[in-house]
């Protein structure tokens, strides 16, 4: 009777197992196939770009509704606010500091993918931004704050946005930080983070730095970047806790 019941409970957590695995290959397939849409599409565009770079139908009226809207008088300050906060310098020096914070803390797997996922990601779009070579937005077409030549798109700071905020906020709902007693502290920074993100594209259309176009794909670029190194961050975890279960494994029958 007893064998009969361990067989049954066997067989049971077996259908389980296989039924969770199929769950995964699932969810991978559907994954991998949304990635790899999402960067044919932004190869398109980037070509499309490359051959057509002016303005494409209705830009160049979105960038001006953009910016002859009546703001409350806090509004363009902040839009401006976002645009130079997030520029190269002091986020290269943000990045650095918590790098830094991450080691101290023992997080040396999280520190080192969150330097790869900013640096090679930033890294890939600026050599599409150098392959497409699309003019910024032309002073005589819109308000221009900043007058820049060349790289229009993809968006370099809508992709670092992206990436940067976009691996923090990861980070911060994985299982280290869920279990945390004091996780709630975080969630002004997280609200902080999205916010960024969501604003750094209409900043950039305000400003008169990009069109409609480079922000979307500045998007996509960062969100691909992002999602690969993130799953390379699961995989490199996934195969750290295994080898860990088989050396505590062996250690056990020894």
């Amino acid at each position: 009777m007893e064998s009969t019941t361990t067989l049954t409970n066997s067989r049971s957590q077996s259908q389980d197992s296989a039924a969770k695995r199929r769950q995964r290959r699932l969810r991978w397939g559907i994954a991998i196939t949304l990635w790899v849409a999402g960067l044919i599409l932004l190869a398109v565009t980037s070509v499309l770009t490359h051959n057509h770079p002016g303005p494409w139908p209705g830009e160049v009226a979105f960038s001006q509704a953009v910016q002859h809207l009546h703001y409350w008088p806090w509004i363009p300050p902040l839009l401006d606010f976002i645009g130079t906060f997030n520029n190269p310098t002091p986020t290269g020096i943000i990045l650095g500091i918590l790098f830094v914070g991450m080691i101290m803390l023992g997080w040396y797997r999280q520190a080192i993918f969150f330097a790869l996922t900013v640096g090679i990601g930033n890294f890939l779009d600026t050599l599409i931004g150098d392959y497409v070579v699309r003019p910024r937005p032309s002073p005589a077409l819109v308000h221009v704050d900043v007058p820049l030549k060349y790289n229009s798109f993809p968006s370099g700071h809508c992709c670092h946005m992206v990436l940067f905020y976009g691996f923090l906020l990861y980070l911060s709902f994985s299982k280290p930080v869920r279990q945390w007693r004091y996780r709630w502290v975080l969630i002004p920074l997280q609200v902080f983070a999205v916010l960024n993100m969501l604003l750094m594209g209409y900043s950039r259309i305000y400003q008169g730095e990009h069109w409609l176009s480079d922000v979307l794909a500045g998007y996509l670029s960062g969100a691909l970047w992002l999602a690969l190194f993130i799953c390379l961050y699961q995989l490199t975890a996934h195969i750290v806790e295994r080898r860990r279960a088989k050396l505590s494994g062996h250690a056990t029958q020894k």
